[in-house]
């Protein structure tokens, strides 16, 4: 009796195995179809497919039909995604937020900046790729949320903003407007963190505006030697608009940042009309050859 009810035992587990792979097979043999269906143009066919497969059992299965659904978008794409926002695999999950990104489904937006404070490195990077192909808006957002936030929710939007890198410096400079250095110091660690000279070149246009001048000065300072070719572009351009504190400013960073390489384009400044901007070519070079 006992050897009965273990062969029924093992003939239940084959059963059921078979029926899953079958299942599985099924999934996969749909999912291909969808695929096939899109390379051939037949989009709606497709998309309709590839959204009926983001519930079956198999992650892979659901991570071929989220990819092709960010790939074929439409009106029906970014709704469905958003649905599958606590999908229960991680790296699915990941492909979820991306792909809402890509499409840039702006209803899901709050959701997405909502995920920030429960997420690993991982879902840090998808959510930092999500909010760079939104744009302007998604990245107003999350700046938005990192400055209404404190303590460690603040920390974990912070390493987004760094995350996101150089695309977040022009949201991200408005806010030292009104603020002091202290008040700005996870600001501007944001800014130094994202060392690519994009962020020099999104920043310098700030210098014309007195309230952050300082500041940005110190922020360019802190970048390095990523600064250094947007300043001497910048200074270029000043030869033409005349923008007397602007030039001073872009000089004195050139000092601050003690570049060789600009020392020629100083020197170009060396006899200009204004005893001020003599002066600050003058300082500059003597912190650049300290003589």
């Amino acid at each position: 009796m006992r050897a009965i009810k273990h062969k029924m035992i093992w003939l239940m587990l084959i059963i059921f195995v078979i029926t899953g792979c079958a299942s599985i097979e099924k999934a996969e043999s749909l999912i291909e179809k969808a695929e096939s269906l899109h390379r051939q143009g037949e989009k709606q066919a497709a998309l309709e497919m590839a959204i009926s497969l983001l519930e079956d059992d198999s992650p892979k299965v659901r991570l071929r039909a989220v990819k092709l659904i960010g790939k074929i978008g439409g009106p029906e794409a970014g709704p469905a995604l958003h649905q599958r926002l606590g999908e229960p695999d991680d790296r699915v999950r990941r492909e979820v937020v991306r792909n809402l990104g890509s499409l840039q489904y702006e209803p899901a937006m709050e959701d997405l900046a909502d995920l920030v404070t429960e997420s690993n490195a991982d879902m840090v990077r998808a959510l930092a790729d999500a909010f760079k192909a939104y744009g302007k808006p998604g990245l107003d957002l999350i700046v938005s949320r990192y400055d209404s936030s404190q303590g460690s929710n603040r920390a974990d939007y912070k390493d987004l903003l760094i995350a996101v890198g150089p695309e977040i410096a022009d949201s991200i400079s408005k806010l030292l407007k009104g603020r002091s250095f202290f008040d700005n110091r996870d600001t501007f660690d944001i800014l130094r963190s994202v060392k690519n000279p994009r962020v020099a070149t999104l920043m310098l246009p700030y210098l014309a505006d007195e309230e952050i001048a300082d500041q940005v000065m110190e922020a360019m300072r802190h970048l390095g030697r990523n600064a250094v070719e947007a300043t001497i572009t910048a200074l270029q351009k000043q030869k033409k608009t005349g923008e007397l504190l602007v030039t001073e400013r872009l000089i004195r960073i050139l000092g601050l940042l003690k570049a060789k390489s600009g020392i020629e384009m100083l020197e170009s400044y060396s006899q200009h009309d204004s005893e001020r901007i003599r002066n600050a070519v003058e300082h500059s070079l003597f912190q650049i050859r300290g003589f």
